[in-house]
């Protein structure tokens, strides 16, 4: 091989090798979270569990709620996120038998969606990302503006 040949075949490595940067900064997402909650008034657990999706541009939640009490599953829920170059789309299902749309953006490690639509309901859900802890903020729509319903500060369970 020529001197030149190397050089190209070098340039086609350094081009085709992943670097860390080409990894989806949504992935700082994935792992198992809880904490200690209050879901409408009983203490509880809340659990958000990320996960990659089928592609790597999908990422899937699975969340629930389970008393503190008696261990009893009160909520649960699992979201199907699509992120691409900061955009998000996807669907929330939930054990109420809810199946609604989600969109909304991800950025600097802040997962920010609005979920539902006008003949249900429509929600807020902003996801913050603040090491060690990701802090999720839960809201529904009112006449009268954004409701807050849960603000939960998760841990990591390692």
């Amino acid at each position: 091989m020529t001197r030149l040949t190397h050089i190209l075949l070098a340039l086609l490595v350094l081009i085709a090798a992943p670097t860390a940067s080409a990894e989806p900064d949504q992935t700082r997402l994935l792992g198992d979270w809880q904490s200690a909650c209050d879901a409408w008034g009983t203490p509880a657990t809340c659990r958000a569990v990320w996960q990659r999706g089928k592609h790597a541009s999908l990422v899937e939640q699975h969340y629930t709620i389970v008393s503190a009490g008696n261990g009893a599953e009160i909520f649960a829920g699992r979201g199907l996120y699509r992120i691409i170059d900061g955009q998000v789309d996807g669907i929330w299902e939930d054990s109420r038998g809810q199946i609604l749309p989600l969109a909304g953006t991800y950025q600097d490690g802040v997962l920010s969606v609005i979920w539902g639509e006008a003949s249900s309901e429509i929600g807020r859900s902003v996801y913050t990302l603040n090491k060690p802890t990701l802090q999720a903020v839960d809201s529904v729509l009112t006449d009268s503006g954004w409701r807050t319903f849960m603000t939960i500060d998760y841990s990591r369970i390692e």
